[in-house]
Parts: structure tokens; sequence; C-alpha cells
């Protein structure tokens, strides 16, 4: 089995958008993490929350068509949520006391888990905070 790292939609946002503050930082990332043989996989909600994201929040449909196209052509390696983690996300997501970390991070968490995923690729903060390493160039 390979190397696992379990992706955020912020990291598919940051390497869609050329202007996103971490675009440079994702593509090293996603870089190193692809010659150091980890297999990036991405929840299903990660890249629903990318694509409305992109399309609602930043108001950039084409980088949102661009993300469900590279789904539609099997781009991504992606886990679909089952019920087991769903129910645990839902778990942890009670457990959380912030405002800004939504029930898709706990979802990336609990894929996490699920993988035994050595990083997770994201910038945010929260699941360092959870007991997971987020992928990083050092």
């Amino acid at each position: 089995m390979n190397k696992i790292a379990v992706g955020d939609a912020d990291s598919i946002i940051a390497l869609a958008y050329k202007d996103d503050a971490n675009h440079v930082r994702a593509k090293r990332i996603s870089a190193w993490l692809l010659s150091a043989g980890y297999d990036i996989i991405y929840p299903n909600t990660a890249i629903l929350e990318a694509i409305t994201a992109l399309r609602r929040a930043l108001n950039l449909s084409d980088k949102a068509e661009l993300i469900n196209k590279h789904y539609q052509r099997g781009a991504f390696m992606v886990e679909y949520i089952d019920e087991k983690i769903q129910r645990r996300a839902s778990q942890r997501f009670s457990r959380a006391n912030s405002k800004k970390n939504t029930i898709f991070d706990a979802v990336v968490v609990e894929t996490a888990v699920e993988f035994e995923a050595d990083y997770i690729f994201s910038f945010d903060n929260w699941y360092p905070r959870e007991g997971f390493d987020l992928a990083k160039l050092t």
C-alpha cells in the first residue's frame, strides 16, 4: 500500500486558482507528495466543497468547471464517504468549538483516520490541533 495524504478543499482551490495565497505552496507540496510516493486521496465532499466555493464564494465559475471536468475525467483519487465515516465526522464536528471549521473538515479528518494517512494536504490549522500533520515543505 502506498503512503497516503488526504486532501482538503482548500488544497484543490489553491492548486486551481493562481491568485490564491497558497497557490505556489500548494503546487510545491503536491509535487513533493507525488515525488515521495504519496497517494493524495480526496473525500468526495472535499471536491464538492471546492467546486462550490470556487463558484459561489469566489465567483470563479471557470475554475469550478475546471475542477468538475478533472473530477469527471478521474483525475482525483476519490473516497466516497460511507455512513461510518460520516457518522464519525458528525461526532467529531459536535465536539469542535470553532465556527470556522465545518462538517467537511471533520470528514477530511475521519477519512485520514480511516486510511491511516501520514498527512493532510491543507492549510487549515485545525487539523494539527486535532492531532494530524499537515503536508508541508521543510
